[in-house]
């Protein structure tokens, strides 16, 4: 049977009313509520790997602004405030809050903010203000030639430069095809319309934290991880022969570390 129009991980879908449109969210399972926030480029399929999660979770999906199916702009500053009006809007009174990567920045500052909301905080492969990089750490993520091949119309080139990055290398083929699926639907809508940063350190974090990254991930992401696994109420795992999408390469062994909140 072909699924309702918006759905993509088999649940209810919803959208909620913020700052200059909407963003859609989706709603599956029972038990604590877990908010899951992909990360940049993504959308909330990347979660696919983790439904089996619904049976011990009410797993709160969604599509960032500036992403997927929501027609929100891209702006990250906003978005701690979209997911206050989100919890608001779906009853969601305390949960635990997954943020990837940039999304990380998102949960990192909506749990400083609103601590008395946050059970958990579970950070995959994030960075943090106050942590630079040093010079074996470097990234190098296209952002200039990114967004000067998107403005040009380049989407092609634009999606080449990023699917050539380790940060989007999966370690193993199981997900790939869904990967390819998310990046190829990536319009590029925050590079077109550059937005405002959100400010997220790690200095101000009062709620259980868990920092995941994979074996392969980034040096400079790895080391945030072992500074957030080093605060009083923290904890970080390294999940073997995976990378930055640890979610997709390892999906048992990030879905039991998950199950361990519930």
């Amino acid at each position: 049977m072909p699924q309702p129009e918006g759905v993509r991980l088999g649940g209810t879908v919803r959208d909620i009313v913020v700052d200059g449109g909407f963003v859609r969210t989706e709603t599956r399972g029972s038990g604590p509520v877990l908010v899951l926030l992909h990360g940049w480029t993504l959308d909330r399929r990347m979660w696919l790997p983790q439904l089996p999660l619904a049976e011990h979770f009410t797993l709160v999906t969604l599509d960032r602004r500036g992403f997927g199916q929501s027609s929100a702009p891209a702006e990250t500053r906003a978005e701690p405030g979209d997911l206050l009006a989100i919890a608001d809007a779906l009853g969601l009174e305390h949960f635990h809050l997954l943020g990837m990567s940039q999304a990380g920045r998102v949960a990192l500052r909506f749990a400083a903010d609103h601590p008395e909301r946050i059970l958990s905080l579970v950070l995959q492969g994030t960075p943090a203000d106050g942590v630079p990089q040093g010079p074996d750490e470097l990234e190098d993520v296209p952002i200039a030639a990114m967004s000067a091949a998107a403005a040009s119309g380049d989407f092609a080139e634009m999606r080449r430069l990023w699917g050539a990055h380790p940060l989007v290398k999966l370690q193993h083929p199981r997900w790939q095809a869904t990967l390819d699926a998310i990046l190829a639907d990536y319009e590029a809508r925050d590079l077109l319309r550059p937005g405002l940063g959100v400010a997220a350190g790690l200095e101000t974090l009062s709620v259980p934290v868990l920092a995941i990254t994979g074996a392969h991930d980034t040096a400079w992401r790895r080391r945030i991880a072992a500074l957030l696994g080093d605060a009083p109420r923290g904890h970080d795992v390294t999940i073997p022969a995976a990378g930055h999408l640890c979610n997709m390469d390892q999906p048992a062994v990030f879905n039991a570390l998950i199950g361990q909140l519930a």
